[in-house]
């Protein structure tokens, strides 16, 4: 009977010995950097070879710039002419789009609105001003920018003086936003 505990403490102490030991490490090396693709089926071939001149050795030059300039495609300018006047004329007719603005302030005071237009009026002429009101909340807002860097130009310079100032998504005009500096 007390060879029993002492027979499973010896497998337990075994069996912790053989769970400890070290895993095998693969000996073959995987490269996971290489970089392999046949690109043959895609490589041009040059069926044509370059005459040689048999007195000198050396190569024609005239054949192998001919064998070249026959492969230049035409010219293709007055498709590509039309192509570009359509999409052109798409383009002026789309007038809005999606950009940003300044939102100078927010608040329910008719006075502290009309000071912050007023400001936006003669420090940024080039700036055009929303003024929304939605009982009881006035809200200005200021410029057409097409991207927030061009926003943060004026925003910065905004909010020294209006501290609760912010750029805003919005949609904007397009013609209004090319006329801005």
């Amino acid at each position: 009977m007390k060879i029993f505990p002492k027979i499973v403490f010896c497998l337990l102490l075994t069996g912790v010995f053989y769970s400890c030991k070290r895993a095998a490490t693969p000996t073959k090396s995987t490269s996971i950097g290489e970089y392999e693709e046949d690109l043959s089926p895609v490589r041009l071939t040059y069926d044509k070879k370059p005459d040689i001149d048999t007195n000198d050795g050396k190569v024609k030059r005239d054949n192998v710039y001919n064998a070249v300039k026959d492969e230049i495609p035409m010219n293709d300018n007055k498709e590509v002419d039309k192509a570009l006047d359509s999409m052109s004329i798409h383009n002026k007719n789309i007038r809005y789009s999606a950009g940003y603005r300044i939102q100078v302030y927010v608040g329910n005071e008719r006075k502290e609105v009309d000071e912050a237009r007023s400001y936006i009026y003669q420090n940024f002429p080039d700036l055009n001003v929303y003024l929304t009101f939605s009982q009881p909340t006035y809200r200005l807002k200021a410029g057409d920018f097409t991207s927030r860097m061009d926003a943060e130009r004026y925003y910065n310079s905004i909010r020294q003086r209006y501290s609760m100032a912010m750029i805003v998504p919005e949609r904007i005009d397009i013609r209004k936003s090319m006329q801005i500096r």
